[in-house]
């Protein structure tokens, strides 16, 4: 692959601009991107997956001038890149020239083409419940649903590992008969994404006594069928009802789902 050249305004003195409220900017949503292939894209499609991802996941509050950074030199607007390559390099150009400011912000950047990327990517984690899309056959599916929306969300004690957040999305085998939700993990001490993730067939789930990180992934899914976000789970959570003090936690304790069945 042709090794392309990167773009810094400054490769000595490069500091990280204010971040100014962008009021004009246009709101970047869900559909407007998800047919955007990172590894092959425009600047233009790339700024619009950064923007959305900067929108919908806080912890990465990254500047536009870090986005602009990863532009290539003598670039063509309509012409095609791997920006996944892109901001790679860039990120080894920022520690190569001492720009630890940058690196950070190029380290967010990377972490939101990770997450961008997770759900479109085939994983080497299976389960014996969880079939491929292709053997849906049978079904008729007039929509599959979003892998990249949340649908429930939590954040934890990791132990060694610190805070983590916990998210929950449609796996990209989910259908309306057979919802599959997969768990991604987020340090929120490193800003990175958790190299585990959890795949749970809501329909395979033995409620008299779930794991904990199952009750989160039903619960989410309950949750989004009720047009609600983060209320039965954390309401669980505020009240005591769970004692959860590190990721271990999540696997290793239980609880009856049958009592949630009855109550919600």
């Amino acid at each position: 692959m042709e090794k392309i050249d990167l773009r810094f305004k400054s490769h000595l003195n490069y500091q990280i601009e204010a971040r100014e409220s962008s009021n004009d900017a246009p709101e970047i949503n869900r559909d407007d991107i998800l047919h955007i292939n990172l590894r092959s894209c425009t600047f233009k499609e790339f700024t619009e997956c950064m923007t959305y991802a900067r929108g919908k996941y806080p912890d990465l509050n990254f500047s536009d001038t870090s986005i602009e950074s990863i532009r290539p030199s003598n670039f063509s607007t309509d012409s095609k890149y791997d920006f996944v390559e892109q901001a790679n390099s860039a990120k080894n150009t920022a520690i190569t020239i001492g720009n630890i400011t940058l690196f950070n912000e190029l380290q967010k950047i990377t972490s939101a083409i990770d997450n961008l990327n997770a759900f479109q990517s085939n994983n080497d984690k299976k389960l014996a419940s969880v079939m491929s899309f292709e053997d849906y056959d049978n079904y008729d599916i007039k929509k599959q649903p979003s892998t990249l929306e949340e649908i429930g969300s939590c954040v934890i004690g990791g132990g060694n590992d610190g805070a983590i957040k916990i998210t929950a999305h449609f796996h990209d085998s989910s259908t309306e008969d057979r919802p599959i939700i997969s768990i991604v993990f987020y340090s929120l001490n490193t800003g990175l994404y958790m190299t585990n993730q959890d795949i749970i067939d809501i329909n395979n789930i033995y409620k008299p006594n779930a794991t904990v990180i199952e009750a989160f992934a039903y619960m989410s899914y309950k949750d989004y069928l009720s047009n609600q976000f983060n209320y039965s789970f954390d309401k669980l959570l505020i009240n005591g009802q769970l004692d959860i003090d590190s990721l271990d936690d999540m696997y290793s304790n239980h609880c009856d789902l049958r009592i949630f069945d009855k109550l919600s």
